[in-house]
């Protein structure tokens, strides 16, 4: 058996994360560095998570509360026809590909929110020319798919954050 190694959220250079709820169709965005300041102030457990047709743990992770978060986004996305496409059964690189599909329609749709730097120009010539603020936006987005995560009944009630993982069947 092959030794987990550190990898996950604490190890990630993303500013914003976004978890592919399948029970729920939903997807659940928050920062990153809001999830890493909820793992120094609750402490949640560590849970183990496994590949299809392996029978040791591949990754582990936090269970956070979705409770726990002030600004957790949940994005309802009923209307992805991708929804009905989510196997059990797939690797964690298709549902991974499925999941960055999934969000990357809501990005196309405008319903992906992104923190942004925003300030009022101060400068003359600029706002004459009808520009009043500037934006600058410069954001990297890691996807999960976290299928059980999210509000119950359906969900868990929480989110996996990895702190851990190991690829025996050399998925990437």
């Amino acid at each position: 058996m092959i030794d987990l190694i550190e990898y996950g959220i604490h190890t990630e250079k993303s500013d914003i994360r976004a978890h592919v709820s399948v029970v729920n169709r939903s997807v659940y965005v928050f920062q990153t560095m809001e999830a890493l300041d909820v793992i120094r102030r609750y402490e949640p457990p560590l849970r183990t998570a496994f590949q299809p047709g392996i029978d040791f743990p591949t990754a582990e992770g936090w269970l956070a509360s979705i409770d726990w978060f002030s600004d957790l986004r949940n994005l309802k996305f009923y209307s992805w026809p991708g929804w009905d496409r989510f196997a059990d059964e797939m690797t964690t690189t298709e549902k991974g590909a499925l999941a960055v599909e999934c969000v990357t329609a809501l990005m196309e749709n405008a319903r992906f929110p992104i923190w942004i730097n925003a300030q009022e120009s101060g400068e003359t010539e600029i706002q004459i020319a009808g520009t009043d603020i500037v934006v600058f936006c410069n954001r990297k987005v890691q996807v999960k798919c976290d299928w059980r995560c999210g509000h119950k009944p359906l969900g868990t009630g929480n989110l996996f954050l990895q702190r851990a993982e190991r690829n025996p069947l050399a998925y990437h």
